[in-house]
């Protein structure tokens, strides 16, 4: 990996915010506020929508800040980010309310859990902010200041901002580093190194994952010009695929990646958690993988999903994903250009031998070199802040060709048809007959037909096979340019 200069940085000034400073001295702010609500001793009436407004006063008094409904959950700001206030700390404060005096009724006031639940539901109303969350600043924000990088590469610094919607700090300081690249004798070089020796694009990889780093960190996952999701493929054993991968979990804080197979993403009880989430890291990917659904988490569509009990919510997914695999796995209907747009594979070919195995080398990089990990991460994503792309090694584009090739519809295009440059006696075959050959043909070399895709898409697949042009007739689409052996006959 060749060495860059040191970032430019435009304005150094790490800052720590007066609400982190109160936090210091001993005062909780933010979510860890809601803990801290008393007993109310006076109401007026005691009905739902009363109570309500006083607690959404006493939540904004107690986390000495905004508080705010979202995403099917309260968030409080402090002290360098919005953090989610727990369901208990919520039904905590609202027995606050048990045995208070009511002014107008003459009596104590009763609580049960279906009046906390209304107490809860009617605050919800007054404090939703609807999309709230949806388009978060594109920066890193750090333990003792917000990082950002403007088009041509230049890093600043500046105090942390409740207008940025961060929901999650970096464990780590931010300090001006010299050398954005791990040096030899660190357990981050090591990793990277051992994983990729002997690679002729070795050093297109190391820059791939300072990348991805970059782009979780700094939630420019779905802001790219051409977002993507990574598979981490190794066949072998030991081959440092998992624990790069961890290295996401080494970055960003707990809470913030999720572990959702691709398969389960048109689960909507699955995917509710990956809203708010930096990165999405799964192992061992298995199933087919719903492709709609796919893309949408991986540009960053709005997405429909349900809480257990609990009411849809609709989010902007802003995750990074990465999923590590001993093979590829199959897509519901195919990989279509939207789906080979979107994806790219990284190759592990080395296996690292049991001399070199360092058992806890993920756990020493979390423990020694987390800054180190994070200037690695700034500097991948200053490059994409120029380049406004991914650098894709030379592998992973032979990858996913190969990838292709193993695609139903491929392999169907190359066994059954052959190009044809004067229209057959027969006429240029119908779509709909090229369908049923192929979905035949397709069974009979063991695809499931669940997989298959429906016959809209594969026409929209075909489109794109080269010498193939469509155009209606009155019998129907048809396909001009190619024969097919069962619909000639052969």
């Amino acid at each position: 990996m060749n060495r860059t200069p040191p970032p430019n940085l435009g304005n150094p000034m790490p800052a720590i915010s007066e609400t982190a400073l109160n936090a210091q001295g001993g005062r909780r702010v933010g979510a860890d506020g809601v803990s801290t609500i008393g007993r109310c001793a006076t109401v007026q009436r005691g009905d739902d929508v009363e109570l309500a407004k006083i607690l959404a006063i006493r939540l904004e008094h107690a986390c000495e800040g905004q508080v705010v409904y979202d995403s099917g959950g309260f968030w409080a700001w402090g002290p360098t980010d919005w953090r989610r206030v727990e369901d208990r700390d919520m039904r905590m404060a609202c027995h606050g309310f048990s045995s208070a005096e009511m002014i107008e009724r003459k009596g104590l006031l009763a609580i049960s859990s279906l009046k906390i639940d209304g107490i809860i539901h009617e605050t919800a109303t007054i404090l939703r902010a609807p999309g709230f969350f949806d388009h978060p600043t594109v920066a890193l924000n750090a333990g003792n200041a917000v990082i950002t990088i403007d088009p041509a590469g230049v890093v600043n610094t500046r105090p942390h901002d409740p207008d940025d919607r961060f929901r999650f700090t970096i464990p780590a300081d931010f300090t001006i580093n010299t050398d954005a690249i791990p040096p030899p004798n660190s357990m981050l070089h090591t990793l990277l190194e051992g994983a990729f020796r002997d690679d002729p694009d070795a050093a297109d990889k190391m820059w791939l994952i300072a990348e991805i780093l970059g782009a979780a960190a700094f939630g420019m996952a779905t802001r790219m010009p051409s977002p993507k999701a990574f598979i981490f493929l190794g066949e072998s054993a030991n081959n440092g695929k998992s624990t790069i991968a961890s290295l996401l979990s080494c970055l960003l804080p707990a809470g913030s990646v999720s572990s959702i197979k691709p398969a389960d993403f048109a689960d909507p009880a699955r995917i509710v958690n990956l809203a708010g989430k930096a990165a999405n890291v799964a192992d061992e990917i298995s199933g087919a993988v719903a492709g709609e659904a796919f893309k949408a988490a991986v540009t960053g569509n709005p997405m429909e999903a349900r809480d257990l009990y609990r009411s849809a919510v609709t989010f902007v997914p802003r995750a990074l994903h990465v999923f590590t695999t001993n093979s590829l796995p199959t897509f519901h209907g195919g990989l279509d250009r939207g789906l080979q747009r979107r994806l790219v594979v990284l190759t592990f070919n080395r296996p690292i031998p049991l001399s070199e195995v360092i058992v806890d080398i993920a756990d020493r990089i979390c423990r020694d070199e987390l800054d180190l990990l994070l200037s690695f991460a700034i500097a991948g994503a200053i490059r994409l802040m120029r380049r406004q792309s991914y650098t894709i090694p030379s592998s992973s584009e032979v990858s996913l060709r190969s990838w292709l090739i193993l695609d139903p519809v491929h392999e169907w295009f190359e066994a059954r048809t052959w190009p044809c440059d004067e229209e057959p006696d027969t006429g240029w075959p119908a779509i709909r007959e090229l369908y049923r050959d192929f979905k035949a043909w397709a069974v009979d070399q063991g695809h499931a037909e669940r997989n298959l895709p429906l016959v809209n898409n594969f026409s929209q697949r075909l489109k794109s096979m080269p010498g193939v042009v469509m155009f209606r007739r009155s019998s129907g689409t048809v396909a001009k340019g190619i024969s097919c052996g069962r619909v000639d006959g052969a």
